[in-house]
């Protein structure tokens, strides 16, 4: 069976129906469908579409993906900005420790990394640390 661009717009409004939004998981499921519909054995489009939703677990499993997609990218971008936070909090940690130690001991550059460290930790963690945390919030909210 071939699917017309009318039955394409008509699957790809009822993604969207569903709660769909994300636009490349929105294209790989219509594509996915059409596909199931082009190779099976079937006289009507109606049943062969119904036949395809069951196979994705029907209306509410079509839902339950794209949660599931925004939870999987939004855990991935949090761990990114986690790692951030703290190779920054090491690093100026790190700077702030050495200066501290070649202050105390007289030796040169002590006062380069000490300014080292505090602009690290000012102008890279501080603000990473505080949009973690904005960002943190704002998931548990939806959620």
């Amino acid at each position: 069976m071939i699917v017309s661009e009318e039955q394409i717009e008509y699957i790809a409004t009822n993604l969207e129906f569903y709660g769909i939004t994300s636009g490349e998981l929105k294209e790989d499921l219509l594509d996915h469908i059409c596909t199931q519909i082009e190779t099976g054995n079937y006289t009507d489009f109606e049943t062969a579409y119904q036949n395809s939703l069951q196979t994705f677990g029907g209306h509410h499993a079509i839902h339950t993906i794209q949660r599931e997609t925004y939870t999987l990218t939004t855990m991935q971008k949090s761990k990114r900005r986690q790692k951030l936070v703290y190779i920054s909090a090491y690093i100026s940690a790190t700077l702030i420790a050495l200066g501290s130690l070649f202050k105390i001991m007289h030796w040169p550059m002590a006062s380069i990394l000490l300014a080292l460290g505090f602009i690290v930790l000012i102008l890279l963690f501080f603000p990473a640390f505080f949009y973690h945390r904005y960002k943190s919030s704002e998931i548990k909210l939806y959620e």
